[in-house]
């Protein structure tokens, strides 16, 4: 019963590289997005959470806010509280997205983690349960080593992995800039590209006056939502997902990050909608 997912696994790894491609003709026919959309992306809901060390917590009046300690308020909660909700946990041992791309600068043996009853399907040399200590440990270093966090239901993994009902598979995407799935959002079609988007409550600007137009922005946008303008550069809020890469990378601190702290517990209660079995805690 374990061979289908090796097969699903090389099959994978020889299309990867071409889903900029695949992804372009969903904006050129209405037929293969179609297609597209029910077979691969039916009921996707998928979360890019900021960086943590580069998002300031605001309230509702958007005062900001500098407080420490166990009350801090961090975008990274949402993954850790629907992890201390989910009772079925699994860490994989490597990334199918950094091994097909064969990345060069990240680590992949990192991978992701997903929730719910449909990891007792996936196969055990892929990696491990895992207790929820173990799982949000792991966040925080995959954190460390500059992922980005995306969280929610990506039916393709209850494909690849046959987990069965979509509805009992919750990813917990660790991704690097170069080799992410979802960098494909910037050329499929809007429709799809909507099922990937920005933590709600979340907001990126850039302070023109403080831009040295050195381009590092740009360059690290896996969105490619930033581009040069008036000798400028400019940030498209309908294309940009507010993953913070840009403000961690900007040498003149010209980019902020902000994010609404009751955003954090809106995300959970609705992303739990998403899961079958979730606890409340």
């Amino acid at each position: 019963m374990k061979v289908i997912p090796y097969l699903s696994v090389g099959l994978v790894k020889r299309v990867f590289n071409t889903r900029f491609r695949l992804a372009s003709w969903t904006r050129r026919s209405g037929v293969f997005k179609k297609v597209v959309d029910k077979t691969m992306f039916d009921g996707d809901d998928m979360i890019v959470i900021p960086k943590d060390k580069v998002a300031t917590r605001t309230i509702e009046a958007n005062i900001e806010i500098d407080d420490a300690g166990d009350t801090t308020v961090l975008p990274s909660d949402v993954v850790k509280r629907m992890i201390e909700r989910s009772d079925d946990i699994f860490i994989m041992n490597f990334c199918l997205c950094r091994t097909s791309n064969k990345c060069k600068d990240y680590p992949v043996d990192h991978g992701c983690v997903f929730l719910g009853k449909g990891v007792h399907k996936i196969p055990e040399n892929y990696g491990h349960l895992a207790t929820a200590e173990e799982a949000k440990a792991y966040i925080d270093e995959c954190g460390d080593l500059g992922f980005v966090h995306i969280i929610g239901r990506n039916k393709l993994d209850s494909i690849w992995l046959h987990t069965g009902d979509k509805k009992d598979l919750m990813t917990i995407c660790n991704c690097c800039p170069c080799c992410c799935l979802w960098n494909m959002a910037r050329d499929i079609s809007d429709d799809i590209g909507s099922k990937f988007h920005r933590m709600e409550g979340v907001t990126v600007t850039m302070d023109a006056d403080r831009c040295v137009t050195c381009g590092s922005c740009e360059e690290i946008c896996f969105c490619k939502a930033i581009h040069p303008k008036d000798g400028r550069f400019e940030i498209d809020p309908m294309k940009c997902r507010g993953c913070g890469r840009c403000a961690e990378e900007c040498p003149a601190d010209a980019i902020k990050v902000t994010f609404n702290e009751a955003s954090v517990d809106a995300e959970v209660e609705r992303i739990s909608t998403l899961l079958n079995g979730v606890v409340v805690k």
